[in-house]
């Protein structure tokens, strides 16, 4: 049996990080290595078959009004935070994908009681903190890469593959729409040029 926990993004991760930690319950996990609580899936957990998507498209003037406040490839954790709110307050992302990208959810596994955390994506680009900057579109790439080959790693039809698969999603809607804010920005861009 193997259970699933989610790591947000202030949660460090590496390729030879490892918790010592027999796991107690399937309440958040406190580990030698981190004092952030991290929430294990018990077994027991059903996972929704399916989420039904009541999200809008972005429209062209709501995507240039938010390229005049955000550049997607520059921005704070700050900054990306309040544009996932608008986003979200808009109906453009759901509730679950706001979740995601504002915690910067990645899966990792339990096995046979010890817990072993995957190597993460964030080895670069990294999240930034305080007044660091990043490419959020680079950086969610990373996320949706790494949750896909999670979701590649795990058994057909498990719960693991389910919740990859599920995270990899949120992080490919968010980029769909910071590529629009981006475009956005680029063709107003060029339209002054042309003046």
């Amino acid at each position: 049996m193997m259970d699933h926990i989610i790591l947000g993004a202030n949660q460090s991760i590496s390729s030879s990080a490892r918790v010592e930690n027999k796991v107690r319950s399937a309440s958040p996990l406190k580990t030698e290595s981190s004092d952030k609580d991290v929430f294990v899936r018990s077994a027991n957990t059903e996972m929704p078959s399916e989420i039904k998507r009541t999200t809008k498209s972005l429209t062209s003037d709501a995507a240039q009004s938010l390229a005049e406040k955000y550049d997607v490839t520059n921005m704070t954790r700050n900054e990306f935070c309040q544009l996932l709110g608008e986003l979200r307050n808009m109906g453009i992302i759901s509730s679950q994908d706001f979740s995601v990208g504002y915690g910067g959810e990645i899966p990792c596994y339990l096995k046979e009681g010890e817990s072993v955390m995957t190597e993460g994506p964030l080895e670069e680009p990294t999240w930034p903190m305080g007044n660091e900057r990043a490419d959020f579109i680079k950086l969610l790439c990373s996320c949706a890469d790494y949750c896909s080959d999670f979701a590649a790693d795990q058994e057909e039809g498990s719960d693991g593959r389910t919740v990859g698969n599920s995270l990899a999603g949120s992080y490919h809607r968010l980029i769909d729409v910071l590529e629009q804010i981006k475009k956005a920005e680029k063709d107003k861009n060029e339209s002054a040029l042309n003046v």
